[in-house]
């Protein structure tokens, strides 16, 4: 039986190492749990590649909603997952209840992100430089805009014996929401696939628009268990039923070959893969979706003392210092005062199509993980929520 510490996510990394910080020009030692911005250059990201293959219809057909009425469910999970490992920071097992809301039936896209955009003029985090005033230690290169872009070895290694997030990953100049591999790519025949580089302002600020909101992360885990109790995935117990890939997922060997068994290497189109019980589409794998909640461990535990229904997560935020230490010693102290919000974790859920099963085996309705704003990536999106009138 192992402990899954590791996580296969940009933001959550296991490699003790020196790290700026950018604020005070200090040097702190901290496991590399969120990715900074540390390597590379940025440049603005462009309209010129990018242009809507996707109909007004398609649009619309998108932005379906699925109602989910509410209820008292089973939220986390204290069992090892399939391939025998445990991810602690799942459990305990606990009783929440949730009031009915509306979700997304797919993540939002390419082509719903654009429309927003369009509207209004909105500019993404990763589209937009650091400020020196902000990050006054930090080098000039380092405050140019851009984003944390999968970028596998060219030859195999060991990812838990490498332990070098750095190795399969890489601060890419120009990647944004549309360039998600930087200035050389195009979101143009990718219009259909969820938007990425985006972070959980961006997120608000669509969400918004849209007239709608992000999920808390009960909501999500309630949506995703699609009305299974206590399985393992969102469509049972069988990692492959028949055989079939039911979420777009890492096949191969991870980070440097991945095979596409499921017939994707990055995002997919939403809906390749069949719904969960509720109808949801991509509520495994395909991109992290960033949730509403601040991220904490054992956030469970300290619910679990005080329950209430339509829990949204911890009241204070705490980022990948606080969580290193946690790590370390069991305990969590808050982050210092002059910390940047940027810094802070929300959660994100769902896996995404670098999860892995020997390596992060979390393409399951209960596996946590988080976002950090100041670490955009291109495996990471959202999709919405709206109260139930």
């Amino acid at each position: 039986m192992k402990f899954g510490l590791e996580f296969e996510s940009s933001k959550n990394l296991s490699r003790i190492n020196h790290m700026v910080n950018f604020q005070t020009g200090k040097f702190y030692k901290t496991n590399l749990i969120g990715i900074f911005i540390c390597v590379s250059f940025g440049v603005s990201c462009t309209r010129d590649q990018e242009t809507s293959s996707a109909s007004k219809t398609s649009i619309n057909s998108f932005n379906e909603m699925v109602l989910i009425e509410g209820q008292s469910f089973s939220m986390g999970n204290d069992k090892p997952a399939g391939n025998g490992e445990i991810y602690p920071e799942e459990g305990p097992v606990h009783e929440v209840e949730v009031s009915s809301f509306w979700i997304d039936k797919y993540e939002v896209t390419n082509a719903q992100f654009k429309e927003f955009v369009d509207a209004t003029g909105y500019i993404t985090f990763a589209e937009k430089p650091l400020s020196k005033e902000v990050f006054p230690a930090a080098p000039k290169e380092q405050l140019l805009p851009g984003a944390t872009v999968f970028a596998p070895p060219l030859e195999n290694i060991n990812p838990r014996s490498t332990n070098d997030p750095w190795t399969w990953w890489s601060y890419r100049k120009g990647a944004c929401w549309r360039r998600p591999e930087g200035r050389n790519s195009s979101i143009k025949a990718r219009m259909d696939h969820p938007v990425v580089c985006v972070n959980i302002d961006d997120a608000n600020a669509y969400a918004k628009w849209a007239g709608k909101r992000l999920p808390t992360e009960a909501e999500w885990e309630l949506a995703a268990r699609g009305g299974l109790k206590d399985s393992m995935y969102a469509w049972g117990n069988e990692p492959r039923p028949q055989g079939r890939w039911m979420a777009n997922c890492f096949q191969g060997i991870f980070p440097a070959e991945n095979s596409a068994q499921d017939g994707f290497h990055s995002t997919s189109p939403v809906g390749s893969y069949p719904p969960n019980g509720y109808g949801l589409y991509d509520i495994a794998g395909n991109v992290w979706e960033i949730c509403s909640d601040f991220f904490h461990p054992s956030y469970y535990s300290e619910f679990m003392e005080n329950p209430h229904p339509n829990p949204t997560g911890p009241a204070s935020p705490i980022t990948q210092i606080e969580l290193e230490q946690f790590r370390r010693t069991g305990t969590c102290p808050l982050p210092t005062e002059d910390h940047n919000e940027l810094m802070n974790l929300n959660v994100a859920r769902g896996g995404s199509f670098l999860c892995h099963w020997d390596y992060c085996l979390r393409y399951r309705p209960a596996a946590r993980n988080h976002s950090e704003s100041l670490s955009p990536t291109n495996h990471t999106g959202f999709r919405c929520a709206k109260d139930a009138k």
